[in-house]
């Protein structure tokens, strides 16, 4: 008995855990649309998106909280799990760093490249990176997006 009690409990711990990786709290100001976009976007991937409309000095005070880089800022912040996201980052790339083990702090896509998810422009598809941070600044591509 005790041992099926537990193995109840690890499992609905375990699911309660991977379906905390399927919320995204989306933080934005209130002018901006792509941010808008963005969260349509991956709420077509599967992720239930709560949006939270800031003042620009409330989002650049949560931007410095979770220490994002200022040359990876963008438009909007999110925060999915333990994983911090900085603009239009795709959700594969997402889906790569909430991993187990991963060790990804943030993810960024600097400045609002066309094509990337929320900025959409047709056919018109630019490359860009995918940069991985972690809390001390450092910096490296995680993923390419052609």
């Amino acid at each position: 008995m005790k041992k099926v009690l537990l193995m109840t409990i690890m499992l609905a711990s375990s699911l309660s855990a991977f379906a905390g990786e399927k919320i995204i709290d989306l933080y934005k100001s209130e002018n901006c649309g792509c941010c808008t976009h963005w969260g349509q976007v991956m709420e077509k991937q599967g992720y239930q998106v709560n949006t939270h409309v800031m003042n620009e000095s409330a989002l650049a005070t949560l931007k410095d909280k979770y220490a994002i880089p200022t040359d990876l800022r963008s438009c909007h912040v999110a925060i999915t799990g333990n994983l911090i996201i900085e603009g239009h980052v795709p959700a594969e790339a997402i889906s790569k760093a909430l991993v187990p083990g991963s060790g990804i702090y943030g993810l960024a896509t600097p400045g609002m490249p066309a094509g990337s998810p929320g900025m959409e422009m047709g056919d018109k598809k630019d490359p860009y990176n995918v940069i991985a941070f972690d809390k001390n600044g450092s910096q490296r591509v995680f993923q390419r997006i052609e």
